[in-house]
């Protein structure tokens, strides 16, 4: 991966493609986000989201073409799936402040409004197995604020909550951009929430199909036009 020299652009991909097995599971991505933005990637099962997510967190490096980021960047991910052993009965605050090697502490001011902004003080005394999905969720975003990040990647993110439990987590993601300037890069099905919750669009199916902001892409191709040919969840 390469460092951007400008700061135009937080995140800048160029001409990337990627195989399995021979196969191109991304074709000639190029990509460019701003400071400060929620960008959403839509797109099948099987179209290649997650693949570029490994592929900008260094999870899969045997990729072609260029993934700059600009210069000092702090990057937080949190992945699709995330289990914690029934054998690890811990609290939520427990595992926000031992999540790091260094510690941040319960009074510190960046905790304390990672904690407002996330809205979970009311479970903070919880235990982290019996909380809900849509409160687990926001306890990972939580854990990765508290690395006060310039970009936040977040893998399918709303896929296990309800519909009201989305409707928050995207109030609170644009609260955050809001907030902190932060840019959030996020992989989605919920097409109908994550439109008008994003400031930029790009549905890949392998390679980009059409990318632009929200008003760009429901004015230039119908919803009906671009999913129709695709089973989504």
């Amino acid at each position: 991966m390469l460092h951007e020299k400008k700061q135009k652009n937080i995140l800048k991909i160029e001409n990337l493609t990627l195989k399995y097995n021979n196969r191109k599971v991304l074709n000639d991505i190029n990509i460019s986000i701003e400071k400060g933005n929620v960008i959403t990637i839509l797109g099948p099962n099987g179209g290649g989201k997650t693949s570029l997510i490994k592929a900008l967190t260094g999870i899969n490096k045997n990729y072609t073409g260029n993934i700059k980021f600009a210069n000092n960047v702090k990057i937080s991910y949190m992945p699709q799936n995330f289990v914690i052993s029934n054998l690890m009965p811990i609290t939520v605050e427990y595992f926000l402040l031992n999540s790091f090697i260094v510690k941040p502490r319960r009074n510190q001011p960046v905790f304390l409004e990672v904690i407002e902004l996330t809205g979970i003080s009311n479970i903070l005394q919880h235990q982290v197995l019996e909380i809900s999905a849509g409160q687990t969720q926001l306890l990972l975003l939580a854990r990765c604020l508290i690395k006060n990040p310039d970009l936040i990647i977040l893998d399918e993110p709303v896929s296990s909550m309800d519909i009201h439990a989305r409707a928050k987590f995207y109030d609170i993601i644009n609260e955050i951009t809001k907030k902190k300037s932060v840019s959030i890069l996020m992989t989605s099905h919920d097409i109908n929430s994550a439109i008008p919750s994003s400031d930029y669009i790009i549905f890949i199916n392998n390679s980009i199909y059409c990318q632009g902001k929200p008003n760009e892409v429901i004015k230039n191709r119908s919803l009906n036009e671009i999913f129709s040919s695709y089973t989504m969840k």
